[in-house]
């Protein structure tokens, strides 16, 4: 917008600029103050031409020094000033841009300071809602702290989150208060219970997780993108904030393997029962039909399915049976979104493993179980795996203990699209699964984080 040339005699451009921020790097206090006076001048006479002007009694200064600087302990005062637009700007030991304050060594302690009483300050106008006896329901308390208070306490947590002892222990106080007005629990109750029953995450983990879905968002920026991927930064301090911070966090997206290949599994593959149906000829629902009859009593019938869309959005649907009196009866389904990036084949293993997963769950113990697949190359993999998927490797593993318990697993080959009842609902459900999910966005911020400081 600076940039831009102005034409008063064309057009009439209105245009708003607030909290602008000038970063200047140096090896002293003296060259970081002229090379900053000397940009912040170049500026001002781009905004003169397009009519802006700047209030130079909001203007702050920063000082970062690093934490082994012999100017550490120096009094600011005994620093150079800094003249802009004729007044004086005095340094400060920590400075508050876009929400965030930001002091001289960025730890970040006064923040999270006044993060905390934010949070403090929210609950506080909410607490009459909860009450033992009367009042607003659970679910609804965890709605409002998840909406109205974290927000406002985490508020751009990847820029200043580095899950160090003094930032958390500020934080920790605040959050487990959060935690008991949800639940409602006296104070005698453990913190690790009661955040369990308030159905939050453990607080480390769950500022980890939005910093870590922020960095993957950086990590698909366009290559000339301002903000740009996080990068290593060797020499840096290990618990500096953020890009350093984004990058640990996110480094095994970028350098570690997707699939662990190497690692050779000693469990056996599932047993592979003769299918019913010799082809996609013969009657397949009649074929199946008549197998059903033969199976024992008891008997738990597993369909699995996957679905891909026109637009590229993929699904996966199970649905488990109990067999009773020749007939199937349903005791659960499910089904999952695997994204836009997925393949058929994709499909095929990952809902096995969700679908014995689901058996769990039910009440049926110590049984045999079919898992009907449509696709004749997962059977095959999950017999005998040559590939080494670590996926096939996570299901036998299940399957494995569920065995030990008694279990008796085997996949059986089922034919797609042929009125099969099972095999029909788990591609329902794939299907609806695919479709319904809305594809994901990454949502920028209009304001980035930038800092008024000089770097020695």
């Amino acid at each position: 917008m600076l940039e831009k040339q102005h034409h008063p005699s064309d057009t009439v451009d209105t245009s708003y600029v607030d909290d602008v921020g000038m970063v200047q790097m140096s090896t002293t206090v003296s060259r970081a103050n002229t090379l900053l006076k000397e940009c912040t001048g170049y500026h001002l006479k781009n905004c003169v031409r397009l009519g802006l002007t700047f209030t130079a009694l909001k203007m702050e200064l920063l000082y970062c020094l690093l934490l082994n600087s012999k100017n550490k302990n120096k009094s600011l005062a005994s620093y150079p000033p800094l003249r802009i637009l004729n007044p004086t700007i005095s340094a400060k030991q920590q400075i508050k841009y876009l929400g965030v304050f930001i002091d001289e060594s960025l730890t970040f302690i006064h923040h999270t300071t006044m993060a905390a009483t934010r949070g403090y300050k929210i609950l506080g106008s909410l607490s009459f809602l909860r009450h033992w006896s009367c009042g607003i329901p659970a679910h609804i308390s965890h709605h409002l702290a998840m909406t109205a208070i974290l927000p406002a306490m985490f508020w751009v947590s990847p820029a200043w989150w580095t899950d160090t002892p003094a930032v958390s222990a500020m934080l920790s106080v605040t959050y487990n208060t959060v935690a008991r007005w949800i639940t409602g629990l006296p104070l005698i109750i453990r913190t690790t219970n009661f955040i369990t029953l308030a159905h939050l995450p453990p607080m480390a983990a769950y500022l980890d997780y939005l910093s870590l879905r922020y960095a993957i968002c950086l990590h698909f920026l366009l290559t000339y993108h301002t903000l740009g991927p996080p990068h290593s930064q060797p020499n840096t301090h290990s618990n500096l904030p953020g890009l350093h911070h984004l990058y640990n966090l996110s480094k095994h997206l970028v350098q570690s393997k997707l699939e662990d290949r190497t690692t050779t599994s000693t469990v056996p593959g599932v047993a592979k029962t003769t299918s019913p149906h010799p082809d996609k000829t013969t009657w397949p629902q009649q074929l199946h039909e008549e197998w059903l009859c033969t199976i024992p009593a008891q008997t738990i019938v597993i369909y699995t399915d996957g679905s891909k869309l026109e637009n590229g959005a993929v699904g996966c649907g199970w649905a488990i049976y109990h067999c009773r009196n020749q007939q199937l009866h349903l005791l659960e389904d499910g089904c999952c979104h695997l994204g836009n990036r997925a393949e058929m084949y994709d499909t095929e293993l990952p809902v096995v493993q969700e679908a014995i997963t689901t058996v769990l769950t039910t009440t049926a113990t110590h049984t045999l179980v079919f898992v009907c697949i449509d696709n004749q190359a997962a059977v095959d993999t999950l017999q005998f795996n040559e590939s080494n998927h670590e996926s096939v490797q996570r299901t036998l593993e299940i399957i494995d203990n569920l065995q030990c318990l008694g279990w008796h697993l085997s996949t059986v080959w089922c034919p797609s699209h042929f009125n099969i009842r099972g095999n029909d609902r788990a591609d329902t459900l794939a299907k609806t699964r695919a479709s319904s999910t809305v594809p994901c966005r990454f949502a920028f911020t209009t304001k980035a984080w930038l800092v008024v400081q000089v770097w020695m």
